[in-house]
């Protein structure tokens, strides 16, 4: 039988669960709920008494060093796990450069200290230094590489990224475009390219986020329901969004244009990916719209929405967000909305008939 352990932390209560089975090695995974922990152990325990449980044997996968375990997990695991996975390649060559020649079970959690403060001096442009939010991205990143280790491999004990502190403090970015600098911005992205000019209208236009955007392909596209799918998103969940007909002609052209009958539609005469992000931010650049970011995009999306009546959940849901926590962001637009809608309410009830 599993034995389920309540552990206090800085999130709540936790839930360890611990199996022991004859023939296998005991196994222990910490779950957010109680519910999530016994689902584990239930799938694991019958696997392990049906005898089709494989342990994953750190010796015969050959890790040894930083290297070998990041290396593995990037190829074999991340797929797995994250959508456009690729996107944590540059952190994961990055921790391999600075940790990647020490041995899995001698990393402490004094040389990833040290990295955090690399991190946190680092310039890597022009006086410019990597945001508190950024260096939590390489640390969470890393901390997930580690915990594989932990429990899976059972490589090491403890996550030693368990004991650095990450930054604190963070302030939400909550920029958004005006209606002068929009135009700006449309107008430079004609001058440039269609392709330029359809991925900025759809970014504006949808709140995607720049990977969803970035990864459309034809068969998500909805001609007859002029919509765009956004699947497999960062929260792991499907969403479409409508679009108008106006911009669908400018897809249809796009694609009609390249030839492209299926996959994926922002692609250039290889047939590879075009790296929109770079053209985006060189016309920010030249358009002079001064601290301007392609995310401010999908601010600008929902901070329209609230403003013409969106709730905090149509907001929530148009985003693709798992939780009201981030579409609270935008509760002070909403509230004006709200207020008409309660006053209305208030104005019909009988109680001003006395």
């Amino acid at each position: 039988m599993p034995t389920f352990i309540p552990v206090e932390t800085k999130k709540g209560i936790s839930y360890k669960a611990y199996i022991r089975i004859k023939g296998y090695k005991p196994r222990c995974k910490t779950f957010s709920s109680i519910t999530l922990a016994k689902k584990w152990a239930k799938k694991i325990e019958s696997d392990m008494e049906g005898g089709e449980y494989k342990e994953v044997n750190s010796n015969e996968l050959k890790i040894k060093t930083v290297e070998d375990l990041i290396l593995y997990y990037k190829e074999n695991i991340a797929p797995k796990k994250y959508s456009y996975a690729e996107k944590y390649d540059v952190m994961y060559d990055w921790w391999i450069d600075k940790v990647g020649k020490i041995d899995v079970v001698d990393l402490t959690s004094a040389n990833l200290a040290s990295c955090k403060l690399l991190l946190m001096n680092t310039e890597f442009y022009k006086g410019k230094h990597y945001s508190d939010s950024t260096i939590n991205k390489y640390l969470f990143c890393f901390s997930a590489v580690l915990k594989w280790a932990v429990n899976e491999l059972e490589l090491i004990p403890v996550n030693p990224m368990s004991k650095v502190e990450h930054m604190k403090n963070l302030t939400e970015r909550s920029r958004r475009l005006s209606e002068e600098e929009i135009a700006i911005f449309t107008n430079g992205c004609i001058k440039h390219s269609l392709d330029c000019l359809v991925f900025f209208l759809i970014l504006q236009t949808t709140g995607g986020r720049y990977s969803e955007v970035e990864h459309l392909t034809v068969e998500t596209i909805d001609f007859i329901n002029s919509r765009v799918i956004y699947m497999n998103t960062k929260n792991k969940t499907n969403r479409s969004v409508a679009i108008d007909r106006r911009l669908l002609d400018l897809i249809k052209k796009m694609i009609e244009q390249k030839g492209i009958k299926s996959g994926y539609i922002f692609i250039n005469k290889n047939g590879k990916l075009l790296y929109m992000r770079g053209v985006l931010q060189k016309i920010i650049k030249e358009c002079g719209i001064e601290d301007c970011h392609i995310h401010d995009l999908r601010h600008t999306f929902a901070s329209k929405g609230a403003e013409n009546g969106a709730s905090i959940y149509d907001i929530m849901v148009l985003l693709g967000h798992k939780s009201m926590a981030m579409a609270k962001r935008y509760t002070h637009l909403t509230q004006k909305y709200q207020d008409e809608v309660a006053l209305k309410i208030a104005n019909i009830m009988p109680v001003w008939s006395f």
